[in-house]
């Protein structure tokens, strides 16, 4: 289709089918195709890029991308393109084992910012809207039963479906990503506009009083929902995997010789770190243990410094029982409160 036959029109809402009509004529447009490729590139590209905030809390910067370009050549489009760039980078870029009902979330989020600003007048309020539904209801409402499959038939555990950390991770980034895309958009939709890839210069795109007011509260809030999710992360995640190695062996070394010395193990079995759990402010260490049989090929010297996910790959050691104990942070040698529970 040659772009002087093209509509230009503006639509209020895409429930029409003109509007869908124009969105399916961006497939016959070979210069929408070649932006589209571009921006698939530049997804694929952008992946691994994050703007930290805070420990397990950072902003993804391929969204700004999958706006823009959703933007520009509408929902059809759009679905196709996040259909290519998450299998791109599944195979470029691998993140864990492949599931491919994943693919919907890309979809889902190219297409609600093309809902929201596909031959628009594009303002703040579109904008902030589009963000605001991807952050909901894409990675909340339809993340939690995808995640919940994965679970299930990829790595055969439970998907406790009220993950609270991640609504409150999503609800808390919001403000911030919000204000980020309409400064984002300010800047580039005059020069799409420019190029004639979009048909709505823009000129309602701007960060007002109300905006700027209403985003500074939901980020005051945003930061005490964050200080909140960060202290229960810290309270509630198994630690054990911030050990350094000679934090390890020293653990390790402290309880398998309290529990020697309490005659709860034997000579060839060792205890090995499981799991470990401070609270914010306490220098109490809680600690979940497994207990192992060794045999004569077992490196004693290397054993030592496992935790118990380790361990279990070692085809060298038995799992022969379990236990707790508490130890102090500043510490982790001495040994407390051990108590052996018999193997399942």
């Amino acid at each position: 289709m040659k772009r002087t036959q093209k509509s230009t029109q503006l639509y209020p809402h895409p429930f029409s089918k003109a509007y869908w009509r124009d969105a399916a004529a961006e497939l016959k447009d070979t210069h929408m195709l070649v932006v589209a490729a571009l921006m698939i590139a530049l997804r694929v590209a952008m992946k691994g890029l994050a703007i930290p905030l805070a420990p397990n809390l950072m902003i993804n910067t391929g969204f700004f991308v999958n706006a823009l370009g959703a933007m520009i050549y509408g929902p059809v489009v759009a679905i196709v393109g996040a259909a290519v760039s998450d299998t791109l980078g599944c195979i470029l870029f691998p993140q864990g084992p492949y599931f491919f009902p994943f693919i919907f979330i890309e979809i889902a989020s190219s297409l609600f910012f093309a809902l929201f600003l596909y031959r628009a007048k594009v303002n703040t309020t579109r904008v902030v809207l589009s963000r605001f539904c991807v952050n909901f209801f894409v990675n909340i409402v339809l993340n939690m039963p995808i995640m919940a499959l994965f679970y299930k038939f990829v790595l055969d555990k439970n998907y406790t479906w009220l993950q609270l950390p991640a609504i409150a991770k999503n609800l808390c980034l919001f403000p911030a990503e919000a204000l980020l895309l309409v400064l984002f958009m300010t800047v580039m939709v005059p020069i799409v506009y420019r190029l004639q890839l979009v048909y709505s210069p823009g000129e309602d795109l701007k960060v007002t009083k109300k905006l700027g007011m209403g985003l500074a509260g939901l980020f005051v809030a945003s930061v005490i929902v964050t200080g909140s999710y960060l202290v229960y992360n810290y309270n509630t995640t198994n630690q054990a995997s911030w050990l350094e190695k000679e934090e390890k062996l020293e653990l390790n070394s402290a309880l398998t010789q309290e529990a020697r010395n309490q005659g709860l193990v034997e000579d060839d079995q060792i205890c090995i770190v499981k799991k470990v759990g401070k609270k914010l402010g306490e220098d109490q260490v809680n600690i979940t243990y497994n207990v192992y049989d060794v045999t004569e090929q077992s490196n004693l010297e290397q054993v030592m410094t496992y935790r118990s996910t380790d361990a279990k790959k070692d085809d060298t050691l038995t799992e022969a029982g379990g236990g707790s104990a508490k130890t102090s942070k500043k510490d982790l040698g001495a040994v407390t409160d051990l108590t052996l529970d018999s193997a399942e």
